[in-house]
């Protein structure tokens, strides 16, 4: 049994240090209700330096030893998404692990890069599955899990929960389209955690994201059982749609699971798959 939060947070575009106060009242917030790991969202501590551009962190630096400041005091895991700067080219679309004692344990790095975010960063090569003592997750990032084939990987390789820090939003081309940007994302989050019989958690924006006004965060972070319960999610129409879900993951409930109603990734492992 493990209790962990999803933090929903409405990113300012220029303050880093908006940003940081943000996200250190949300994970005191998650540590005063017991949680042991706190998820942030995709890029949520963003920021303008003074010329107008995007700040890129440089791992490790004044950003994330702050991250380690918050993760002692709370003595949980704090995963958070940030640019990351790269010496040798286009920054990365990063999460940076901080562990309970401070210490940065992984950087995974964004691998699929959606439409245009391919210009101005760098694609990550390397999968990410974290030993949390409690349990072993795979950490992706908003558009990783569209692709079922790799967060699949991420299973067969033993997680047994999958983290999605996301900036989900909806845009004027989605309504053209009739997409329900929302509902999607909350359908695909069921979907990739009833699929791979895995606890599934999503941290999202809220509020714009850009200063047009052309990308809205759409909210709804949740946390969601192998068997399709949303355990906790963050009411979007609460206050300013900031906050926190926080949940309890029994993983021994799993296999109970699994043996009575949904036995097919037992059978999916146990199966020859022909080639097409």
């Amino acid at each position: 049994m493990a209790k962990i939060a999803v933090a929903q947070m409405d990113s300012d575009m220029v303050s880093v240090e908006v940003n940081l106060e943000k996200t250190q009242a949300l994970v005191d917030d998650a540590a005063a209700r017991g949680a042991e790991l706190v998820l942030l969202p995709e890029v949520a501590l963003r920021g303008q330096d003074a010329d107008g551009g995007a700040i890129a962190h440089e791992i490790p630096g004044p950003a994330t030893d702050a991250l380690a400041e918050m993760a002692r005091r709370a003595n949980a895991w704090v995963i958070m998404g940030l640019t990351e700067a790269n010496p040798d080219g286009k920054p990365f679309n990063s999460a940076v692990v901080l562990g309970p004692d401070g210490k940065i344990v992984d950087v995974y790095r964004k691998i699929f890069l959606y439409l245009g975010e391919a210009d101005g960063h760098t694609p990550g090569e390397e999968a990410c599955l974290l030993d949390l003592g409690f349990c072993t997750a795979g950490l992706t990032i908003c558009y990783d899990y569209i692709f079922p084939e790799y967060l699949r990987r991420l299973v067969l390789g033993g997680a047994e929960l999958l983290l999605h820090p996301t900036a989900w939003v909806d845009t004027q081309a989605c309504r053209d389209w009739h997409y329900p940007a929302a509902e999607a994302y909350r359908a695909q989050c069921l979907v990739r955690a009833l699929e791979n019989q895995v606890f599934f958690a999503s941290a999202n924006i809220i509020g714009p994201w850009d200063a047009g006004g052309w990308l809205e965060g759409v909210g709804r972070s949740s946390i969601i059982a192998p068997w399709g319960e949303v355990l906790a999610e963050v009411a979007n129409d609460e206050g300013d749609g900031q906050g926190l879900a926080v949940a309890d993951l029994d993983f021994d409930r799993v296999a109970q699971w699994c043996e009575q109603v949904a036995p097919y990734m037992r059978d999916f492992r146990a199966k020859t798959i022909p080639e097409v």
